[in-house]
């Protein structure tokens, strides 16, 4: 079965071009639409730049949807568009933190109901787990709420979500060519069309960024490519923390260091890992963009070939990755 050919490539080509009209009428139009970001000292920027990307990102990533699957997953778009209603109206009027992690975790929920369940967890120490119904919707609304605040947290330089992004579907997307799987890559590359159109205008310096809306709607996105793959039984679910490492981590690690430093875990502030090697580079955006996508490619490589019949065995790399990185990463007190 041929998933790439002359027709498709042109269907990427028509949603790159939607994407990036829509966002240079977005930078255009930008005091008109009023979706602005104004500078705090949290930023890394020093000029009021339009937040409104995430509405080009989900609008071609519909058309992206339609134009590739068939209408009979279009109830995926439903608790997407759940998703990506609340990031907007973050990005317009500010929504709580917990509430944004409710609402996602509540369209984690209906995604599950919708047909995107796993029943499987994997195996440790020789004993597959299987969910029951109950524990594995809850699993699903936990997991898929957790992995859009990393994304969303991850978000904090031009141009890095969506390298970050573009990384973890290269790899869904050859998931999909490797098990001739339609929805998964054709789903995978529409997003890319999407993200690739985004980015030209995203590239530091940043004309415009893809605010909440934008930064929920890719991780939701890549969360049920996650689910559809585990159910497919083409990926466990522990391999998930190689394949998008970078956004796990950095949450993770964050997380911690906050409940040490006796911090509430959604306390603002700049210690990601993003921040850290934004520092060690010397201001540099783009190089620490740079670094941060080919150690996602590095992990991803990793999460795609490392074939083991344990999962525990990817459990304990991981484990050992996240106590070098905090290590690596975290300020030494009194320094």
């Amino acid at each position: 079965m041929a998933l790439i050919d002359t027709f498709v490539l042109l269907k990427c080509l028509t949603v790159f071009s939607v994407s990036l009209g829509l966002n240079v009428l977005l930078v255009y139009y930008q005091k008109r639409i009023n979706i602005l970001d104004i500078p705090n000292d949290r930023s890394s920027h020093d000029r009021v730049v339009p937040r409104s990307g995430g509405i080009a990102i989900f609008s071609a990533f519909v058309y992206a949807f339609i134009l590739f699957n068939p209408l009979d997953n279009a109830v995926a778009l439903l608790p997407l568009t759940l998703v990506f209603v609340t990031g907007l109206w973050d990005d317009i009027r500010s929504v709580p933190a917990r509430l944004k992690l409710l609402i996602t975790a509540c369209a984690g929920g209906l995604l599950y109901l919708n047909g995107f369940d796993i029943q499987r967890f994997g195996i440790f120490f020789g004993h597959e787990i299987v969910f029951t119904f109950w524990a594995a919707l809850a699993f699903c609304a936990f997991a898929i709420s957790g992995f859009v605040s990393a994304l969303n947290l991850i978000d904090g330089l031009d141009g890095l979500a969506s390298c970050i992004a573009l990384v973890i579907l290269a790899a869904f997307s050859y998931i999909g060519w490797k098990y001739e799987d339609l929805f998964l890559f054709y789903t995978s590359i529409g997003l890319i069309s999407a993200l690739v159109g985004f980015l030209v205008l995203n590239w530091h310096p940043a004309k415009i960024f893809m605010g909440d809306s934008g930064s929920l709607t890719i991780g939701f996105i890549i969360a049920m490519l996650t689910l559809y793959s585990i159910q497919k039984a083409y990926i466990t679910a522990i391999s998930i923390l190689l394949l998008a490492a970078i956004p796990i981590l950095d949450t993770l690690i964050v997380m911690l260091r906050r409940i040490l430093n006796h911090q509430s875990p959604l306390h603002a502030d700049k210690t990601h890992i993003h921040h850290m090697i934004f520092q060690l580079q010397n201001g540099n955006t783009r190089r620490t963009v740079i670094i941060l996508g080919l150690l996602q490619g590095f992990f991803s490589y990793i999460g795609l070939g490392f074939k083991v019949r344990d999962d525990v065995y990817i459990f304990f790399l991981y484990a050992l990755c996240f106590t070098i990185f905090y290590l690596l990463l975290t300020p030494k007190r009194g320094a």
